[in-house]
């Protein structure tokens, strides 16, 4: 039977969580939600989320959509405000697995350059500990201070789903797919594309998984 991993998206609809400096707490756990799905589902992994696009999406509902789906692993994704600094990721403290994967995603969000205020234990957030699985939540960055540049843009916010996705995949035993070698042509459009346009890194790597990322490169590399 393979793996399951169900994700919830925090807010969304007519509650947007924090909103500051031009950030919307539920469009930034969105993009960060979709990003760690599709890499979950690129390696094989089933995923359930509780919402694809802006919609209202009550904790309850997410709690019983869960439960419904018998994940293996379940991971709440939120981001944070209140002028602090850092990613956290909350746990109930009674299943071991969970604080397993809560330490593997911080190994990986600081991987990609965010510092952490730890692995926290809560006897009162819904989430951690209503699910029947092993669940964690994670609060990535702060919209209200100056460590929302660690998040500020869609291809970051794409770089914190990727980062809790290899955790997942980590602790699921599950191996992350190669990814696709380039031609030597390909690889030089590559170069100029990231160039001309100041793509970073983050962005080349959602662009290198593209079926056919040899032919977009080409006609971006020769566009006028």
């Amino acid at each position: 039977m393979g793996k399951r991993v169900f994700i919830g998206v925090g807010h969304g609809g007519s509650d947007p969580g924090a909103c500051a400096n031009g950030l919307r707490e539920s469009d930034v756990n969105l993009t960060m939600a979709l990003a760690m799905k599709t890499a979950l589902e690129r390696a094989g992994v089933a995923v359930g989320i509780s919402r694809t696009r802006d919609e209202n999406d009550r904790l309850a509902e997410e709690i019983r959509a869960c439960n419904a789906f018998a994940p293996d692993l379940a991971v709440e994704v939120h981001n944070n405000a209140g002028g602090g600094d850092g990613f956290e990721c909350f746990i109930s403290g009674k299943n071991p697995i969970a604080r397993q994967l809560a330490e593997r995603i911080e190994r990986e969000v600081k991987g990609i350059g965010q510092n952490s205020r730890g692995v926290k234990t809560s006897t009162t957030l819904g989430w951690v500990n209503k699910v029947s699985a092993p669940a964690v939540l994670c609060e990535g960055f702060f919209l209200d201070s100056p460590d929302r540049l660690i998040g500020d843009t869609a291809a970051k916010q794409r770089a914190f789903g990727e980062a809790y996705a290899r955790a997942v995949l980590a602790q699921l035993g599950v191996a992350e797919p190669a990814k696709p070698q380039l031609a030597p042509a390909a690889q030089a459009d590559r170069k100029r594309v990231q160039q001309r346009f100041a793509f970073d890194d983050s962005t080349m790597d959602f662009l290198d998984r593209h079926p056919f990322s040899a032919a977009l490169y080409a006609r971006l590399a020769a566009a006028k």
